[in-house]
């Protein structure tokens, strides 16, 4: 994420003027009003991310509202959807006669065309991420779309978690994106958006996206689960009601197996726990953190991935830290 603007070092008189002034920059196709209670001592972060046809902005916020009426749109609209992420809330949302309270990792759906009010709760910081997109990027009707807006989506479960994972990614990322990042970010967000609300509405999305989707679940699953020594394609398989043909099939539509994919995350955390600063944990604990019960099996598998066993590579990356 790019910093737009930050009120820290501010005069505080300025600091909710400076933050209007960039906010209104960044949604000038759609005009917005903002107003706050706290303009005298008024604290907030701006930051953005161009993913195409996806725009991202995280703010962070003291109390304050949004409104766009029906006289700012007949000013300009440019017809986007707005998906809204909270990280710290609560903020509240209120379109077409419907209103969603949105807690930390919730998600809603709105629409630049009609208007809203948007207001956060009476905390003093509120974390949020809004990505704005046309609806066109979705294979959804807009009637669909309009249906699918200003409900509650949660973040705390199958998709939608995954979605929230990714999203708070992207927020806690402070380095730069090759061109190539930045498009691979593009299309698997829109995959998870597509995944999110075709839960939502209940309607079938299509063929490929469903599949980079699951492998995300799945690979999801896999993570959580690497200390798991019983983990195995027949486990994974069956906590996803899948046949074992069709996941081996998941990964080889990747270029790797299922069992080499979890070795290969395993001795990753394992290599990490090595140099951690300040740890110096035996090294059957470590493998045994990470599923591996043997820890013999653990250092063959880790020579032959690293050229070392794990006391040479310990060894050597903590006398040479950059090494």
């Amino acid at each position: 994420m790019q910093l737009i603007m930050t009120t820290d070092g501010l005069p505080s008189g300025e600091r909710f003027d400076g933050w209007l002034n960039h906010m209104t920059r960044l949604v000038a196709p759609a005009p917005t009003h903002f107003s706050s209670e706290h303009r005298s001592d008024f604290r907030g972060r701006i930051e953005a991310m161009d993913l195409g046809a996806i725009q991202v902005t995280a703010h962070v916020t003291a109390e304050c509202e949004a409104f766009r009426t029906s006289r700012l749109i007949r000013q300009s609209d440019p017809e986007l959807l707005n998906l809204l992420f909270v990280q710290d809330g609560p903020i509240g949302l209120a379109q077409d006669g419907k209103d969603a309270i949105l807690r930390p990792f919730d998600m809603t759906l709105f629409h630049t065309s009609r208007p809203y009010h948007m207001r956060t709760g009476t905390k003093r910081s509120h974390h949020a991420l809004t990505l704005s997109f046309p609806g066109s990027l979705l294979p959804f009707s807009g009637r669909a779309l309009k249906q699918a807006a200003v409900h509650v989506l949660p973040g705390t479960q199958g998709i939608g978690r995954l979605t929230a994972q990714f999203l708070s990614g992207l927020a806690a990322h402070r380095g730069p994106h090759s061109t190539a990042d930045l498009l691979w970010l593009g299309i698997t967000l829109t995959d998870l958006i597509t995944m999110l609300l075709g839960h939502r509405l209940d309607t079938a999305v299509p063929p490929e996206t469903g599949r980079r989707a699951l492998l995300m679940r799945v690979r999801d699953h896999i993570q959580r689960n690497l200390g798991d020594p019983t983990l195995s394609p027949t486990t994974i398989a069956a906590a996803h009601s899948m046949s074992l043909r069709s996941l081996h099939r998941l990964f080889t539509s990747e270029g790797t197996t299922v069992a080499g994919w979890i070795r290969e995350q395993r001795l990753e955390r394992g290599r990490h726990d090595l140099v951690r600063p300040g740890q110096r944990e035996a090294i059957h604990v470590i493998a045994n953190r990470w599923g591996f019960s043997d820890v013999a099996v653990f250092s063959r598998a880790f020579r032959a991935a690293y050229g070392m066993n794990p006391q040479e590579y310990r060894s050597r990356h903590l006398a040479d830290p950059a090494g």
